[in-house]
C-alpha cells in the first residue's frame, strides 16, 4: 500500500535545506547569466545598477548565497543532530532571497530588503550551533557576519562597491577552505579503499590565514604589487600543496570527487593569475573568474550534486549528463580565466563561450536533479 500523499505543508521539496536551495541557485545560475548575456547584446532589460555591478553581485549573492544556504541548512542538523528550519520556515527563507534577488534588480529602497536573507539564514543556523556546543562549528556565523556586512557596504556605499565585491568573493573562498577542509579528505578516504589523505595543522592555517592576507593586500592600496604578487603567489602554493595532501591518482574514476579536486584547484589557479596581473601580466579579470566562475561555480555544482543524492537515500552515482556538467563547468572556467589572459584579444568570445558553457553546465543540474530534489527520499526515511 503507498504511503498517503503529503499535504501542502508536508512537500518533499521543503522538507531538508538543500532541496529548495538547490533548485534556486542552479535556476538563478541560469537566468542570472542569460540576462547578463542579454544586457551584453543590447538586447535586454536593464537592471537599476550598473550592469556589471549588478551581475558580480547576483552571482555571489544570488546564485552563491542560495548554494551556501542550501549546504549549510543540510550540514548543521548533521553535525549537531538539531533541527533546522523545515516546510514553512524554510519557505520563509526562501521567499527573503526570491525577494532580496527582486529587490537588487530594481534597486532603490526595495533594495535593503537584500539584507534580510543572510541574518535570516544566519539566525536559523545559530539555534542548533548554539546549543550543540560544538565550538569549531559556531565559525561559520562570523563568516556569514562578514558577508552580510560586504552586502551592507554594497548598499550603504556605492562608490565601495568594488571593495565589498572583493571582501564577498574572499568570504565565499573562506568558506570553500573551510568546508572543503572537512569534506573533501572524508569524501577521498571513503571513495578511494586504503588512502589516508595527509593533513597538516601548520598547513591548514597557513592556508586559512593566507586567504586572510590575500584579501587585505588586494584592498589596500598602500600595498605595492610585489607585495601583492608574494602574497597571493605563496598562498596559492599553500593551497596546492593542501589539495595535493589529500588527493590520488585514482580520483580520476570517481566524478563526485575529482570534481571537487577541479573546483578547488582554481583557487590557487585564480590567486596566482590575480597576483601576476597586479605585476601588470595579464587582467585582474581572469583571476577573478578563475576563483568565481571556476572554483566557486564547479565547487557549488560538485557539492550539489553529492549532496543531493546523499541526502535523497540515492546511491552517490552521477548520471552521464551530470558528469557531463562538470566538464563543461570546468571548461567555462577555464575559457574565462585562461584564454582571455593567454590570448587577450579572444575576451570576446571567451565570455560569450563561457556563458553558454555555465548555461548549459546548470541547466543540465537543474533538469536532472528536479524529479530527484521535489519527491521524497528514495528509501523512504524523512528528509
Amino acid at each position: 500500500m503507498s504511503p498517503p500523499a503529503p499535504t501542502f505543508t508536508e512537500r518533499a521539496w521543503l522538507a531538508y535545506g538543500f532541496r529548495p536551495f538547490f533548485l534556486a541557485g542552479s535556476g538563478a545560475a541560469v537566468v542570472l547569466m542569460l540576462l547578463w548575456l542579454f544586457m551584453l547584446a543590447g538586447r535586454g532589460p536593464l537592471a537599476q545598477l550598473d550592469p556589471i555591478q549588478w551581475h558580480a553581485h547576483e552571482m555571489l549573492f544570488g546564485f552563491g548565497g542560495a548554494v551556501v544556504a542550501g549546504f549549510l541548512l543540510t550540514a548543521v542538523p548533521n553535525w549537531t543532530g538539531l533541527p533546522t528550519p523545515r516546510q514553512g520556515g524554510l519557505g520563509f527563507l526562501l521567499v527573503l532571497w526570491l525577494l532580496g534577488r527582486a529587490g537588487s534588480w530594481w534597486g532603490g529602497p526595495g533594495a535593503w530588503i537584500d539584507l534580510l536573507f543572510l541574518p535570516a539564514l544566519g539566525i536559523s543556523l545559530a539555534g542548533p550551533l548554539g546549543r550543540s556546543g560544538q565550538l569549531r562549528n559556531l565559525v561559520f556565523l562570523p563568516v556569514l557576519g562578514m558577508l552580510w556586512s560586504a552586502n551592507l557596504l554594497f548598499w550603504m556605499q556605492p562608490q565601495q562597491r568594488g571593495l565589498a565585491l572583493s571582501l564577498t568573493v574572499y568570504g565565499l573562498l573562506l568558506l570553500i577552505a573551510l568546508i572543503g577542509g572537512r569534506v573533501i579528505p572524508f569524501f577521498t578516504e571513503r571513495a578511494l579503499a586504503g588512502h589516508q589523505p595527509l593533513r597538516a595543522g601548520w598547513l591548514e592555517g597557513f592556508c586559512l590565514v593566507g586567504l586572510g592576507l590575500s584579501a587585505v593586500v588586494e584592498n589596500w592600496s598602500g600595498v605595492s604589487p610585489l607585495t601583492k604578487l608574494l602574497v597571493l603567489g605563496a598562498t596559492a602554493l599553500f593551497h596546492c600543496l593542501r589539495m595535493f595532501g589529500w588527493g590520488s591518482v585514482r580520483m580520476a574514476r570517481v566524478p563526485l570527487l575529482w570534481v571537487l579536486y577541479l573546483g578547488y584547484g582554481f583557487l590557487p589557479l585564480g590567486l596566482l593569475l590575480r597576483g601576476l596581473a597586479w605585476s601588470g601580466w595579464g587582467s585582474l579579470s581572469a583571476g577573478t573568474h578563475a576563483l568565481t566562475a571556476g572554483c566557486i561555480g564547479l565547487m557549488c555544482l560538485g557539492m550539489m550534486s553529492r549532496v543531493a543524492l546523499g541526502h535523497t537515500g540515492r546511491e552517490l552515482r552521477p548520471a552521464r549528463l551530470t558528469v557531463a556538467s562538470f566538464i563543461l563547468l570546468g571548461a567555462a572556467g577555464i575559457t574565462r580565466s585562461l584564454v582571455p589572459f593567454c590570448w587577450p584579444q579572444l575576451y570576446g568570445h571567451a565570455l560569450w563561450c563561457a556563458g553558454a558553457l555555465w548555461c548549459l553546465a546548470f541547466l543540465s543540474f537543474f533538469v536532472i536533479y528536479w524529479p530527484i530534489l521535489t519527491s521524497p527520499r528514495a528509501d523512504g526515511k524523512p528528509g
